[in-house]
């Protein structure tokens, strides 16, 4: 636990009014966990809150935790534009507007005289948030189009960057950084803390709960420490609902998934030592199984649980639509998006995505283990 950086957070949100939380695109179930437990408290706090995820779609498995239907896709009315006119010569009788093809006509009647070009200015309010927290992302690249078209309001508004990350950048005014924390709930759950004792509930703890039990793989991973421990147990005394998390988590999968799970592990196959573990799904897997794509990401948990000691676990679908759909997930020192470079992925450095088309999968999972296995060779 770090007090220096968890007190500038205390005291930066006891100043602020409007604060928005950002998650990474296609956020872990950490993340989101996070999020939304960090929404809880500052609501507490009587703070003005938005959560927000670039195209955020909330997974049918997420949607018991509390506040998740309320995260945003995108941002919009960041800043107002501020068209003021000066009255201290001609006072307003009337004043209307319409829209006529692409242009707003603003139509005001003075009482007496006449209004000038110069009674006109205008200019942009101050950003509807005052601060910025960003939940598990290691950069800012990880937020996608939320930071790409927004840049000025994240260089211009204070930023806290909550992460457990060894590759995070550092990038924001205030970084939160603890690479020994399993997750970065566990870390939420020390800054509720430090806000104020009595912020804790059922629901909070619910989502704390969640986030570690997801990334510890339900205490079955080797990142285990007697401090995720000590936490889970804490929250689980705080009310945290622990039965309703491992049903939504694990036991609510349908045979039709369980069977498209199946098919992908009866495939597997490794390279380098089991460094690298892939897998394929073809179109008949989806239409026996009687699944989609929907179901995918599912699919990569299962690999990181069974292949504890992979580097890269990559699944390589037949979409649809045509072409080929691959899912990789790498461990923290590896980018996945340095890795798979030549096939302009998309995503975080350790969740990526991208598409082949008019290419068979024979061909695809050819090309793409070579290149984990060209990107490996250089560690």
């Amino acid at each position: 636990m770090q007090e220096a950086p968890l007190k500038q957070i205390h005291d930066l949100i006891q100043r602020s009014k409007s604060i928005l939380i950002v998650l990474p695109y296609n956020p872990s179930t950490d993340a989101v966990s996070a999020g939304l437990a960090m929404y809880l408290a500052l609501e507490k706090l009587e703070k003005n809150i938005r959560v927000v995820s670039n195209e955020f779609e909330l997974p049918v498995h997420h949607q018991f935790l509390p506040k998740s239907k309320d995260i945003h896709q995108d941002l919009s009315a960041l800043r107002k534009f501020v068209i003021t006119l000066d009255v201290s010569r001609t006072k307003v009788e009337e004043l209307s507007y319409d829209i006529l093809g692409d242009k707003l006509n603003v139509f005001i009647t003075p009482k007496n005289g006449f209004f000038e070009t110069r009674d006109v200015t205008t200019s942009a309010s101050a950003y509807e948030y005052d601060l910025i927290i960003v939940v598990d992302a290691p950069d800012l690249e990880s937020l996608g189009k939320l930071y790409e078209d927004n840049a000025e309001f994240f260089y211009h508004t204070p930023l806290v960057n909550i992460d457990h990350s060894p590759t995070n950048e550092q990038y924001g005014q205030i970084n939160y950084i603890d690479l020994v924390a399993t997750s970065t709930s566990e870390m939420v759950f020390e800054l509720i803390k430090q806000l104020g004792a009595n912020l804790m509930d059922e629901y909070i703890a619910t989502s704390l709960l969640t986030g570690i039990i997801s990334k510890t793989k339900g205490f079955q991973s080797g990142s285990v420490t007697p401090r995720s421990l000590s936490i889970a147990s804490h929250l689980i005394e705080q009310g945290a609902r622990r039965d309703e998390i491992i049903k939504n988590l694990y036991r609510t999968k349908s045979l039709s998934t369980l069977k498209l799970w199946g098919r992908a592990l009866a495939r597997l196959r490794t390279e380098v030592d089991g460094r690298i573990v892939w897998s394929v799904l073809r179109r008949q897997d989806f239409e026996r199984s009687g699944t989609d794509e929907k179901e995918l990401d599912g699919i990569i948990d299962e690999l990181i649980i069974n292949t504890p000691h992979a580097e890269a676990m990559i699944l390589m679908y037949e979409r649809a639509e045509g072409g080929v759909g691959v899912i990789a997930n790498t461990v923290r020192a590896l980018d996945g998006r340095i890795m798979f470079k030549s096939f302009s992925p998309t995503g975080t450095r350790n969740y990526t995505t991208f598409a082949l088309l008019g290419t068979d999968s024979a061909t695809v999972e050819t090309q793409v283990v070579e290149a984990a296995k060209h990107y490996l060779a250089s560690f």
